[in-house]
């Protein structure tokens, strides 16, 4: 992660993307693909409103046919942050259909002009709740397992979860051959499998600088954390208007620690270790 600067983004546009966008524009046309983008937009909004709030920063994101997905191989996040910050999208999606279909009654007219925009925000939304690999409902999954197991097991069931609803979605498309024609079903099957072997993803670090001045005098936030506390979790609650100090109980003494020190560690630990694992093997590197 280096110094954790953002100096670019980077925001390629995957080919499922641009396949999507041609899909739409001619089988729907260029009003379908354009509301399409506003879903997406308003997606991925919720997932940075929520991500900055918690502390974290964009870093790396890829613009795909489901949005722009948290890749599993990152292990920065704080599993509840993780969490939240997946779950954003979707309800966001599900929640401004539902305000534009509510205001179908009040405002009947508005339907023809919406009816496409809430169609579309319940589908994207609803999907990207599936529990599987790169949607968000994966990403939620991921978080409440590792209550239970290993982030690495939990990767793997989920990836599991991925071809067995492929197969489902691919049975749903064979019987709508013969009812109701709907490649919808075929496309999410193949999507599901394809995302296994794809690497698009989207990077949150924790939004904090090494060259951070402190003024003369500045005023200070003091934070009683507990030793099982991760380091990423302290350094999202670094205030940059106030100097912050944590207050660690280790082996019966209080632990000070300012938040330069906070900086210094993270350069030489990973940010999954809680603070308790690092004071200990910095305890033992000293014997």
């Amino acid at each position: 992660m280096g110094n954790g600067i953002l100096k670019k983004i980077n925001s390629p546009i995957t080919p499922a993307f641009f396949l999507l966008a041609l899909y739409l524009i001619f089988t729907e046309g260029m009003s379908s693909f354009l509301i399409f983008v506003c879903v997406v937009a308003l997606h991925e909004f919720a997932h940075f409103l929520v991500a900055k709030k918690l502390g974290y920063k964009l870093e790396k994101f890829s613009l795909a046919a489901y949005g722009a997905s948290l890749d599993f191989k990152q292990k920065i996040l704080d599993k509840n942050d993780e969490f939240l910050i997946a779950f954003a999208g979707p309800l966001c999606n599900i929640v401004c259909a539902t305000i534009v279909v509510a205001l179908w009654w009040a405002f009947p007219s508005l339907y023809n002009l919406t009816a496409q925009f809430a169609r579309q925000s319940y589908f994207f939304g609803l999907v990207n709740l599936l529990p599987c690999y790169p949607l968000d409902g994966g990403r939620c999954a991921l978080s409440i397992l590792q209550n239970v197991t290993s982030r690495e097991r939990a990767v793997k069931l989920i990836s599991g979860l991925n071809v067995v609803l492929s197969i489902i979605f691919f049975f749903l498309f064979f019987l709508s051959c013969f009812v109701d024609f709907n490649p919808t079903f075929a496309l999410l099957g193949i999507f599901l499998i394809l995302s296994l072997l794809a690497n698009n993803d989207a990077k949150y670090t924790l939004a904090f600088r090494l060259n951070k001045k402190v003024k003369n005098f500045a005023k200070v936030k003091l934070l009683y954390v507990k030793k099982s506390t991760t380091l990423a979790k302290m350094l999202s609650k670094v205030d940059w208007c106030r100097y912050t100090i944590f207050v660690v109980e280790f082996k019966g003494k209080n632990i000070f620690l300012g938040q330069d020190n906070l900086f210094k560690l993270s350069l030489n630990f990973p940010l999954t270790l809680s603070i308790g694992e690092i004071l200990d093997q910095i305890r033992h590197q000293r014997v």
